[in-house]
């Protein structure tokens, strides 16, 4: 039995959509154990931070909550665009299903906004609570502490903002592909 071209092209192209579709749902996978990571996380630094064995105390660790929590999103927004460039590819590949184009299609028209936000709130909020717990921690209140103090907050807040706005930007561009056929 031989296999002539156009059906060789044709199971190759069955395959590769098929290995898409299974890069698609592992990376969905690895998108909700880096949020499961980010939780767990951010709570056992806290924990940390609240630590006091004897005389000294460990709310110093507290600086770190933004840097990992961002360091999580990084990782997050990383798997979550290639969900979606996933998604515009079959969404305007011209070997794609028409049921696959029109849910794909659907998918990027109606996206979800609370989740996005979501990750970034999350991340907001634990930066100020741990900006909270080390001004309520920090005995010594000096010029040095409230310049070092204000500094490190305003560069993450700022930080996260962007981030969100990027990833806000990305995804839109993402949605907004269109097919090379229409």
């Amino acid at each position: 039995m031989s296999v002539n071209a156009e059906e060789l092209n044709q199971l190759h192209q069955k395959e590769f959509l098929q290995a898409l579709h299974n890069e698609k749902i592992k990376t969905q996978s690895e998108r909700a154990d880096y949020t499961k990571n980010k939780l767990a996380f951010v709570i056992g630094l806290f924990g940390l931070g609240s630590l006091k064995i004897g005389d000294v105390e460990s709310h110093w660790i507290l600086y770190l909550i933004p840097l990992v929590a961002i360091g999580y999103d990084l990782y997050i927004r990383a798997a979550d665009v290639s969900i979606k460039k996933i998604g515009a590819f079959l969404r305007t590949n011209p070997v794609t299903t028409t049921n696959e184009k029109e849910w794909e299609n659907f998918s990027a028209k109606y996206r979800d906004t609370i989740a996005p936000i979501a990750n970034t709130l999350f991340t907001l909020v634990v930066t100020i609570v741990a900006a909270m717990y080390i001004y309520a921690l920090e005995q010594i209140r000096n010029l040095l502490f409230l310049g070092v103090f204000i500094s490190w907050f305003i560069v993450f807040f700022f930080i996260i903002l962007w981030m969100w706005q990027t990833h806000r930007k990305i995804i839109r561009e993402i949605d907004n592909t269109e097919s090379s056929d229409s």
